[in-house]
């Protein structure tokens, strides 16, 4: 089947003046598109965004319930579910047509922000939760996704199954075992009273049960870099 005008082109093959400068917006409903293999029909990415809108919203409430580290961390998980429902938007309903460079640069500088950050709690002796690498390298992974460059099919088929995997380890709530280490820091310190103390990393798993929100998160991410790469191959 020829493709259509309706259905759009994948984020990595640069703007072509439509809706997402070219971006992934839905598939035709047709299970090919130009030949190529088409997973995601445009009822399902509806479907899909509806999904990431309801994490913005439950994770937009623990921005505001969390303070210190914990609400930056989870004003990450908010911009990443927004950048995912956009994405997954059809073009009939996404009225924005925000240029893609804008979410790629977006997310580019945010993971830069946040080694920048672990670093500097490196330098200071001060303990760093892992789960900011793990979300400076989630960063990164979306601004591959919307970059206008390129996919690379052994990278993108990696990022499928760490996204994946990420999804099993949220979702069995192994990822508060993470949240409990320290990396970047930690140093050992002596009290006034003679005693010996480390600095430990501040916790970013709130109390809330997390393992719907970030398993449907991450499914979502591994669902669409599959998408994208099938329809490219």
């Amino acid at each position: 089947m020829a493709e259509t005008a309706n259905s759009p082109a994948m984020a990595h093959m640069g703007p072509t003046g439509g809706s997402h400068d070219g971006g992934m917006h839905a598939m035709s409903m047709s299970m090919t598109v130009g030949g190529h293999t088409n997973i995601l029909p445009s009822w399902l990415a509806v479907i899909w965004m509806l999904v990431f809108f309801a994490i913005v919203a439950i994770h937009g409430r623990h921005v505001l319930e969390s303070d210190g580290q914990r609400r930056s961390w989870h004003s990450g998980h908010v911009l990443m579910a927004i950048g995912m429902a956009v994405m997954f938007a059809p073009a009939s309903v996404d009225y924005f047509n925000i240029p893609t460079g804008f979410w790629s640069l977006a997310f580019a500088n945010g993971a830069i922000a946040v080694v920048l950050w672990m670093l500097v709690q490196m330098f200071a002796g001060r303990g760093a939760n892992p789960l900011w690498l793990l979300i400076a390298f989630d960063f990164a992974a979306m601004a591959y996704m919307w970059s206008p460059t390129g996919f690379q099919a052994p990278i993108t088929w990696l990022l499928v199954a760490y996204f994946a995997g990420q999804a099993v380890l949220w979702g069995t709530n192994r990822m508060r075992d993470l949240d409990e280490r320290t990396i970047f820091g930690g140093a050992a310190s002596v009290t006034p009273d003679g005693t010996l103390a480390a600095s430990v990393a501040e916790p970013l798993i709130c109390f809330k049960d997390l393992r719907v929100s970030m398993a449907a998160m991450t499914l979502g991410m591994a669902y669409m870099f599959a998408a994208m790469q099938l329809t490219m191959s």
